[in-house]
């Protein structure tokens, strides 16, 4: 399930048409060279889950709670110029992530995801100032326990 929550964010944000365009992309493994900014990076964070109810044959439905960090990325002539290019993207996001209108993740999630932080982190030190607006994301599903790889159908108790 994270998988598929992943693929559909990045496709989500994709879709949204933000200046990053199709540089978007989940659990990327090497840092992004400058001339691949502007750019979004997906990864996945912690998860707990918690019994909910007890199932037939013993089995319980579990609810699960995952985190999604999401990277917003952007250079710029001026710190200044990269700062507000990744706070756009970040804004825009925001609007995909936090709009009530079901987007790929409907099918996977119990809700919409919930944002629970942002922080910021610049870096001047290069020959080009690059700015990065993190922020996580609270995505909530249910499966049943034992079976980690699809969704309890929303039809369940």
């Amino acid at each position: 399930m994270q998988e598929q929550i992943l693929e559909a964010f990045r496709l989500d944000l994709v879709l949204a048409g933000t200046s990053a365009g199709d540089r978007v992309r989940a659990e990327g493994f090497n840092s992004r060279p400058v001339g691949e900014l502007p750019a979004i990076d997906i990864d996945a964070g912690d998860e707990t889950a918690a019994e909910t109810t007890r199932g037939q044959g013993g089995q319980s439905t579990l609810v699960r709670e995952f985190m999604v960090h999401v990277s917003c990325m952007a250079t710029g002539s001026t710190g200044r110029a990269a700062r507000a290019m990744a706070m756009e993207l970040q804004a825009r996001v925001e609007e995909r992530m936090g709009s009530p209108v079901p987007g790929l993740l409907s099918g996977l999630l119990r809700e919409r995801p919930r944002l629970r932080g942002v922080r910021r982190q610049t870096d001047d030190a290069g020959a080009q100032p690059f700015y990065t607006v993190h922020s996580v994301w609270l995505c909530r599903y249910i499966t049943t326990e034992g079976a980690p790889r699809g969704p309890v159908p929303s039809s369940h108790p």
